[in-house]
């Protein structure tokens, strides 16, 4: 019976046949090419039969080798499937929470970071209402979470004017008409107190958890809303046809403060804290 194939000589068999060439595969491996035709001579010595047509220099497989090569790929293929999980399970879960407003704008640079810098980490990621993220931290679901409002402690992220939204023509009515993410939500409330203090009386035509739903019914006419530019992604309502809005803290909150959570949240706080310098309405 044949011996064990080395996986190492395994490698360097199919970079050989993928390259085209001794050259090429030494690049690719990073030995020299007379290392690798003493490590294609040892294989052939281990399966005890040629495994290349030779012709002066160049290499062609033959019919053993042919047979091999399936084989080879296959049995790499299971081994760095299992250096991959076996790494990633070592290294430190991410678990991130976010709330909806900033799945593109900070998320999405976030994982990208995460990712470039190779680390390895099974990803938890948790979209929501602040009260659902925090709720989530409680049972130790995620360790990181950008929340809206004001952190323990004081030392918010970042603060972004709320704006109005929806299709100028409702500000005739007498009667504001509202949509909005289900309560509690800061944005919702901060309409309605303004509303409120204003005199200006109110009726709620929609509300949604989602914050995409919110989007569509502005943009169907069927109501207005109090959101940031940022995360609502439309033209906001002209200043002084509704009351003043407040602006909104967000926050990164930690649920246990280690080197590497400590990382993910300074990605994300940059991020945000990037908001303002792209031209958005935004406060420190």
């Amino acid at each position: 019976m044949i011996p064990d194939l080395p996986s190492p000589l395994l490698r360097s068999f199919v970079a050989v046949i993928e390259c085209g060439s001794l050259a090429g595969a030494s690049t690719r491996i990073g030995r020299s090419e007379s290392a690798l035709s003493l490590q294609m001579a040892r294989l052939e010595d281990i399966v005890g039969r040629a495994l290349f047509d030779r012709d002066g220099r160049a290499l062609k497989l033959n019919d053993a080798g042919t047979l091999l090569l399936p084989h080879a790929r296959a049995i790499l293929g299971r081994i760095d499937a299992a250096r991959a999980d076996l790494g990633q399970a070592a290294a430190p879960p991410i678990r991130i929470g976010i709330v909806q407003d900033f799945v593109d704008s900070v998320l999405r640079p976030t994982l990208s970071e995460l990712h470039e810098e190779g680390l390895t980490g099974a990803i938890t990621i948790v979209i929501g209402s602040t009260t659902q993220l925090l709720q989530a931290m409680s049972e130790d679901r995620i360790d990181t979470a950008l929340c809206a409002g004001e952190p323990v402690g004081g030392g918010a992220t970042q603060r972004l004017a709320m704006r109005w939204f929806g299709d100028p023509g409702l500000l005739r009515d007498d009667v504001v008409t509202l949509v909005g993410i289900t309560p509690p939500c800061p944005f919702l409330k901060a309409a309605q107190d303004a509303l409120d203090f204003a005199g200006r009386p109110w009726r709620m035509a929609l509300t949604t958890p989602s914050l995409d739903g919110v989007r569509a019914a502005v943009q169907a006419g069927l109501g207005l809303t109090c959101r940031t530019e940022v995360g609502l992604k439309l033209p906001p309502l002209p200043d002084g046809r509704l009351p003043k809005l407040p602006d909104i803290a967000y926050s990164v909150m930690e649920r246990r403060q280690s080197g590497f959570s400590q990382g993910v949240a300074r990605r994300l706080a940059k991020h945000v804290a990037a908001l303002s310098s792209e031209g958005r309405p935004a406060s420190v």
